[in-house]
């Protein structure tokens, strides 16, 4: 499954967002993310990025929260897609990515 550009936008909108919490040394989490981008809705005048803030909204308000044993909230990112996933970049799946990782380091 491909994903559309107006997700791809709407990515590019929660990686900001992201960054931001990172920069200000605050947790990430999706209700947080969600906040941020209000704020930075409300402060826009560019018509495409409101455009994109707004996509980038409707991908965090569709994922679903899940509590960790641990207390901690963690997102379910399969529930964000209609099915399918992204390969890594080099096309294999995650693991053998780690596996060559932890071969390289030793």
């Amino acid at each position: 499954m491909s994903i559309s550009d107006e997700d791809k936008k709407g990515y590019i909108a929660i990686g900001e967002a992201v960054i931001s919490h990172i920069f200000a040394k605050e947790e990430v989490s999706r209700e947080s993310l969600i906040l941020r981008l209000a704020e930075q809705a409300g402060q826009e005048t560019d018509e495409e990025h409101l455009a994109e803030i707004a996509q980038a909204r409707k991908i965090l308000e569709r994922l679903e929260e899940a509590e960790m044993p641990d207390g901690t909230n963690v997102v379910n990112l399969a529930s964000s897609r209609h099915g399918g996933s992204h390969p890594s970049a080099d096309g294999k799946p995650e693991e053998e990515d780690d596996e060559q990782d932890e071969a390289k380091n030793g």
